[in-house]
């Protein structure tokens, strides 16, 4: 048995060995890749390139190794190969440890310095301004549905969005004290929301208090010791609180869709999903035209979500999203097609669709 074990040791220390030499190889052809890219001005992240990859390597697996496993693997290396390439600076919501934290990370742990920002017009600001090269914010839950000031924030900023992030939220319950001490409850509003039940059962006397991210949350469960906060397992790390309750989501399956944006737009190849701001003429059956001419182009719509113009009463912007690449040529006859029915189109740009993270 000893052997055996000694024999199967040897064999990784060689495959890891092998392994390092291959990730070197790779490392030198990367930094080549730069040379080239900034000699034609092109960006290091090129995020409809990585999705191929990815999904042709995970294909590739076979048990014990899974496709999931084969994603994290790379993710992890297109980021160290970017790093060597060209470093970014990308701004997020909250402090470290908050949701939209994770979710950058998840993206650019190595070939970024990833800055926090209080709110979400705070991240936009600075990728608006150059002083982040990319920003991350949350656009919608799964549970809770569309974030309102991430979209009003893009009608006006008009930036671009060249990624999503789809991250699983486990809500947790953090303080200083004990539960029966709790008099006061910190969140952002979405785990408010996400969490109101079991809030109502658990902490029926407790009041709510909204923060601008689950990080500013978790300070004020720090300051205050008749306080909690609703925020992630690693903010309670980070910050010294102790979990009190985990995974107190209403609903155990919550995700939350982050978008990365970009003062341009990514050149986007083969798959992808689309999102667009559409402003429709104000004629009968604007809506029922505008949205009839998808499905006679054959591409299916994921999402329409309508808010405030904020330009005139009564008037309205409808946030769409659709599976198909603005390089299509159905798509591109259909967004020909829809000027008849609209005032103004704002195309947010065709990324590759989000893989949930676990």
């Amino acid at each position: 048995m000893e052997r055996d074990m000694n024999g199967i040791r040897d064999e990784i220390d060689s495959l890891d060995a092998q392994l390092v030499r291959l990730l070197g190889r790779r490392c030198e052809l990367s930094v080549e890749v730069g040379l080239l890219k900034r000699q034609r001005n092109l960006d290091p992240y090129d995020p409809s390139r990585e999705a191929a990859i990815l999904e042709h390597l995970a294909s590739l697996a076979r048990p014990p190794l899974t496709g999931a496993m084969v994603e994290k693997i790379f993710t992890e290396i297109f980021s160290m190969s970017r790093a060597l390439q060209k470093k970014k600076t990308v701004a997020f919501l909250g402090s470290e440890g908050s949701y939209s934290h994770q979710a950058a990370s998840s993206v650019f742990s190595q070939d970024a310095r990833l800055i926090p920002r209080k709110d979400i017009e705070s991240v936009i600001t600075e990728v608006v301004a150059g002083r982040a090269d990319l920003g991350v914010v949350p656009v919608e839950n799964s549970t809770e549905g569309m974030i309102n000031r991430t979209l009003d924030m893009m009608v006006t900023s008009r930036l671009y969005v060249c990624g999503e992030i789809m991250l699983p939220i486990r809500n947790c319950l953090l303080s200083k004290s004990t539960m029966d001490k709790i008099k006061n409850v910190f969140s952002h509003p979405q785990p408010l929301a996400q969490c109101r039940r079991w809030l109502m059962e658990n902490l029926p006397e407790a009041r709510t208090t909204e923060t601008s991210s689950t990080s500013d949350a978790a300070l004020a469960a720090v300051r205050n010791e008749d306080s909690a906060a609703i925020a992630s397992a690693l903010t309670a790390q980070i910050h010294g609180l102790a979990i009190l309750a985990e995974n107190i989501n209403d609903l155990s399956e919550n995700i939350t869709r982050f978008w990365i944006v970009s003062r341009t737009m990514v050149p986007m190849e083969g798959t992808a999903k689309t999102s667009i701001i559409v402003t429709l003429e104000n004629t009968p059956g604007a809506l029922y035209h505008a949205i009839g001419i998808f499905a006679g182009k054959g591409i299916n719509l994921t999402k329409i979500e309508s808010r405030p113009s904020k330009k005139n009463p009564w008037e309205y912007l409808f946030f769409i999203d659709f599976q198909g690449n603005l390089e299509d040529d159905n798509v591109k006859a259909a967004m020909e097609e829809m000027t008849s029915y609209t005032k103004d189109i704002i195309i947010l740009g065709s990324y590759p669709e989000g893989r949930r993270l676990d």
